[in-house]
């Protein structure tokens, strides 16, 4: 989530004013609310705009910033069993970024192997950020899987390089458990949760991708906060400020809504 053609927005740090949403993301924002997403994906022109957005190269994050000038520390993966609603065979989980919920993915149960896919995830997750740390003009981007047909979210060092490191890749089970059978709109919403969540616990940067989700809106407002507390951004100060937003905003970063069940809303589901 025929011709494919590479499309990417570079995001790189802005002194002052709120960062407009990328041409990609807008792109999906056409069509009218009011059709179903099988009919806006059948007009041609809708159909084309998806497919090179997201197709191979869908949605990249190019963080340009002196590493030290950054002064957060790095933000720790964690996974979370969740409440097992028994809508795949295996284990419910999200994967956490500090305090925010990026993924919620099927683990699966068989082999009593026990959440061996979320500790692979969590370990790939970890190490994309300590390179990005290292690395701040890595891409983050959303990739095809050759094999599977499944979308993947991965890390290169480089837009055009050809080796990328995968953080994590969608799986059927992971649509059963969205209640989704759109593998590139789940592969879409994963990775601006993801880049959005980078842009603030590693670079101290507003949301952009994710700014008209209520996941986007209390990002904001976290960071509008902090910045308000203390004038720059710490992790102490993060920490403390993300206890004090409103129950429901707090919820919004850390649970995963119903996805959209239209283009028109997948960057405008508030």
């Amino acid at each position: 989530m025929a011709d494919q053609k590479q499309a990417t927005s570079s995001v790189r740090r802005q002194p002052s004013g709120v960062p407009q949403p990328s041409g990609e993301l807008e792109s999906l924002a056409s069509g009218s609310k009011s059709e179903s997403l099988r009919q806006i994906l059948a007009k041609p022109k809708v159909f084309v705009g998806i497919i090179l957005a997201i197709a191979v190269l869908g949605v990249v994050l190019i963080l340009q910033q002196d590493p030290s000038s950054l002064t957060l520390e790095l933000p720790e993966a964690k996974y979370e069993l969740l409440p097992n609603e028994f809508r795949t065979a295996g284990h419910p989980i999200a994967i956490h970024l500090g305090p925010l919920a990026l993924f919620q993915i099927s683990d699966p149960a068989a082999g009593g192997a026990g959440a061996m896919r979320a500790k692979q995830i969590v370990d790939s997750l970890n190490t994309a950020v300590e390179e990005l740390r290292e690395s701040p003009g890595r891409v983050i981007t959303i990739d095809s899987d050759a094999d599977e047909g499944m979308p993947r979210i991965v890390q290169k060092e480089t837009s055009d390089a050809e080796a990328a490191f995968e953080i994590v890749s969608v799986t059927s089970d992971d649509m059963l458990l969205m209640e989704t059978d759109n593998a590139k709109l789940l592969a879409r919403v994963w990775a601006e949760r993801l880049v959005d969540s980078l842009r603030l616990l590693i670079f101290a940067q507003p949301p952009e991708f994710s700014r008209d989700t209520e996941f986007g809106a209390a990002l904001d407002t976290l960071y509008g906060n902090a910045i308000r507390e203390s004038g720059s951004l710490t992790s102490d100060v993060l920490a403390a400020t993300f206890e004090q937003l409103p129950a429901a905003q707090r919820e919004a970063l850390t649970s995963f809504p119903p996805l959209p069940d239209s283009a028109d809303s997948l960057s405008g589901g508030g």
